[in-house]
């Protein structure tokens, strides 16, 4: 009978209801890790995919704890080509759902408000009717809601990221009562994100802090803390240590982010061993890593499962592959979990829209180079030389004392290039082959400089003192500012073309290729007197405000989904910007502008050489507006210090791109005038809040109508039911609107950047917007 209760559910789900089990890998499958199934869930519960466990009943059948949006499912996975479901929770709806089992119990946290949900196993395989529990903590300490939770061999389970004081650790034993965990004690320093414990050692990540921590649980009720490592992007996401503990790996979850790894046998002096990242460049975001007989199994968004050679922890290399997202975005789309451990050796990965993966792993030890690298003239060693072999995309540096580890999946002969400014490159054939260290010592030899000279002056043939001198190269960038002569001297090791970007304030930058040798020896630039900004240099522009979050500041700009532009406005030099809230995630709710207002201000302009002086940038504004009502802007204030002249922009959710501004100054003192851009996210409203500005300008009015101040100016939305927006507009022009018949049926005046103009009383159909000449059509529904 209880062969028969199992069966009937497999055949019934297969048949009618959800499996996509493809035949082979050629989708996107890889060396060493091939696909054997797949499980839509889309299909099955229309759902999305969280986190992912195992569990081995008496019997020996294998299964997957599946943590979805909306449930927890159970697959079983014996025959891996074909998994069926014996098992379906539901849940409230959660982006967070995390499993783990200790004996014959799953344990699964969420951050929807419903508790920790215990599950009893122990009827499978004979019976597929599951007892479950909601646990919300002990009297006195109650919660609602954890981010993620673990059970170590010794029956305690670690609940991380509670709705209770800090998010730190709940601790409890489940021996005894499996269904009704008993508080032991709590590590409450600082939320924890995720963690694991092995023995007397609990392993922490404190996502939100950016560093790991290793805690002492010998005395479960007493934890102490026993070191702690920033770890490179300091936004550590899960930790999980080496089979001999004496190592411990990490992921940081933002984009381009590393898994790294970490001597721990001096706690007081956790020392990193190396970091690796999945398509260098591309933004991939890891989530989780796991260790398994020296290999770490890791989940990437978008890039799905990889496998890396841990053998040698200084020496990370991946050796196997397979890609679960069809898509390569910079986003939290793709492999969210992945469970390595089922005595099959079988590998279980969720894909947040793909669904449940099976895969079949070949673990291969890696062909590892290694070697010091030296100086020709001296024998001292080089650090941060550049090791690279062709077809392995990692940045490979040597260290302080030389030493570089690097390696490929397979055997073969590879050219491993060895470069750094101001060294002749090597190039070097090298036999390397699998699980075997091949050394290779490495001779540099110093590239004799060359000087060169750049001499700013202004119009006159006078000299500029303290103009800012960028030279870049592809290799390397040189900074440099000119003395009380308009002097800079630079020391350069490339006969090559180099960018040259020159900039003052008060002055206009000027930037250019130029073929620099030996020859060329000196160049004189010649800076126009005028304001202009780029923010190629710091020219002093200042920060302020009391945003918790998302202040301005300079850089280039990182984008977000559906938010930030990814790059600064073309037609200028280099490429930075000041943009709010620019950390690198591309969550548009990361670090945006929250409760409170952050404000950027130009330094003190003297326009009274000017006629009729305009001030332009490019600019936008995003506000995605919560409930309730609309109340937070972006101000551009201009003020002569005693007048200010304020215009708001409204909340937009478009996704930002570059428009063209222009300010008049009237009825100001033009001596004395600054500008301003005030971004507010006042409590009350959860907004996501951001704004860019870029190249600032301050322009004759003559020259601006030379060729057509209004020509970028645009019209949002369109089509409209009945009010638009005039973005772009000089003030104090006129604006005329006419019907399809050439008719004029309304007219007014642009007081603002963002003029607000109401077509209500006009019948629907194609409209003609006139601003002095340019023209825009609309069409109301």
């Amino acid at each position: 009978m209880s062969h028969l209760i199992s069966l009937l559910p497999r055949v019934f789900l297969q048949f009618f209801i959800y499996t996509s089990i493809f035949s082979s890998s050629f989708l996107f499958g890889q060396s060493n890790l091939t696909f054997i199934s797949q499980t839509d869930f889309v299909s099955l519960h229309n759902t999305g995919l969280n986190d992912i466990w195992g569990y081995v009943d008496e019997q020996g059948n294998e299964y997957a704890i599946v943590g979805t949006e909306d449930g927890t499912s159970i697959m079983n996975v014996s025959d891996p080509a074909n998994p069926f479901e014996v098992f379906w929770l539901p849940g409230e709806n959660s982006t967070h759902r995390d499993p783990t089992v200790f004996g014959d119990y799953a344990y699964i946290s969420t951050e929807a408000e419903e508790g920790l949900t215990i599950i009893d196993l122990s009827p499978l395989p004979e019976s597929n009717v599951l007892v479950s529990t909601l646990f919300t903590g002990a009297s006195g300490l109650f919660w609602e809601s954890a981010h993620n939770c673990h059970v170590d061999d010794a029956g305690y389970l670690y609940v991380f990221g509670a709705n209770y004081g800090e998010g730190g650790v709940l601790i409890y034993d489940v021996n005894a009562t499996p269904m009704n965990p008993s508080f032991v004690g709590a590590f409450d320093n600082w939320y924890v994100h995720d963690g694991v414990a092995f023995g007397d050692t609990l392993y922490l990540a404190h996502v939100n802090d950016g560093f790991l921590s290793i805690v002492d649980v010998s005395d479960h009720s007493n934890p102490q803390l026993l070191g702690t490592k920033i770890t490179p992007d300091s936004f550590t996401h899960n930790i999980w240590p080496s089979d001999n503990r004496e190592v411990v790996y990490t992921t940081d979850e933002l984009p381009n982010a590393f898994i790294a790894a970490y001597d721990i046998t001096d706690l007081d002096n956790i020392t990193e061993l190396d970091r690796v990242q999945s398509s260098p460049g591309q933004n991939v975001i890891p989530h989780n890593t796991f260790v398994l007989n020296d290999y770490l199994v890791t989940s990437y968004y978008v890039d799905g499962i990889t496998i890396h050679d841990a053998q040698h922890p200084q020496n990370l290399i991946e050796v196997a592959a397979y890609d679960t997202y069809p898509g390569q975005t910079p986003t939290f789309d793709g492999s969210w979990g992945v469970y390595p451990y089922l005595p099959s050796g079988i590998i279980l990965a969720s894909d947040r829209s793909e669904g449940l993966y099976v895969l079949q792993p070949d673990y291969q030890r890696a062909s590892y180079l290694e070697g010091t690298i030296t100086n020709q003239n001296d024998g001292n060693p080089i650090s941060n030389v550049s090791v690279d072999i062709m077809g392995n995309d990692q940045e490979n540096l040597s260290s302080s004392v030389g030493f570089y580890a690097t390696g490929m999946p397979a055997s073969g002969t590879y050219d491993v290039s060895y470069s750094k400014v101001g060294y002749e490159s090597q190039t070097i054939p090298t036999e390397i082959s699998q699980g075997n260290i091949t050394v290779q010592d490495v001779i540099l030899n110093p590239i004799e400089p060359f000087s060169f000279t750049v001499n700013v002056e202004d119009a006159f043939g006078n000299p500029i003192q303290n103009a800012k001198i960028k030279l870049v190269h592809p290799l390397i960038t040189y900074d440099g500012e000119s003395n009380g002569l308009g002097q800079e001297v630079f020391s350069l090791y490339y006969e090559e073309v180099h960018n040259l970007q020159v900039g003052k304030w008060g002055y206009i930058t000027q930037c250019s290729d130029l073929q620099i040798n030996e020859e060329t020896s000196s160049i004189t630039i010649i800076l126009q007197d005028g304001f202009y900004d780029d923010f190629t240099f710091d020219f002093g522009w200042t920060v302020s405000g009391g945003a918790e979050t998302g202040a301005w500041e300079r850089g280039m700009p990182n984008a977000t989904d559906n938010t930030v532009m990814s790059g600064d406005f073309e037609g200028d030099c280099g490429s930075m910007a000041y943009i709010t809230g620019n950390d690198l995630n591309v969550d548009p709710d990361f670090d945006d502008v929250d409760n409170g207002q952050t404000l950027l201000s130009s330094p003190v302009m003297d326009l009274s050489d000017y006629l009729n002086p305009v001030l332009t940038f490019y600019m936008d504004f995003y506000c995605y507006h919560g409930p309730g009502e609309i109340d937070d802007t972006l101000k551009i204030i201009v003020s002569d210090g005693n007048i200010q002249l304020i215009d708001s922009v409204p909340p937009q959710n478009d996704e930002m791109s570059w428009s063209f501004y222009s300010l008049l100054l009237s009825g100001l003192d033009v001596s004395n005038i600054t500008i301003s851009f005030l971004v507010s996210d006042l409590p009350g409203n959860p907004n996501i809040t951001e704004a860019a500005v870029d190249l600032f300008r301050v322009e004759e009015l003559s020259a601006l109508n030379g060729f057509g101040l209004e020509k970028d100016f645009s019209i949002q939305p369109n089509p409209t039911i009945g009010e638009f927006t005039i973005l772009g507009a000089e003030f104090g022009s006129e604006y005329r609107i006419q019907s399809s018949n050439g008719n004029e049926v309304q007219k007014g005046v642009v007081k603002s950047i963002s003029q607000k103009v109401d077509i209500n009383s006009l019948d629907p159909g194609l409209y003609i917007i006139s601003i002095e000449g340019n023209q825009k059509k609309i069409l109301k529904l």
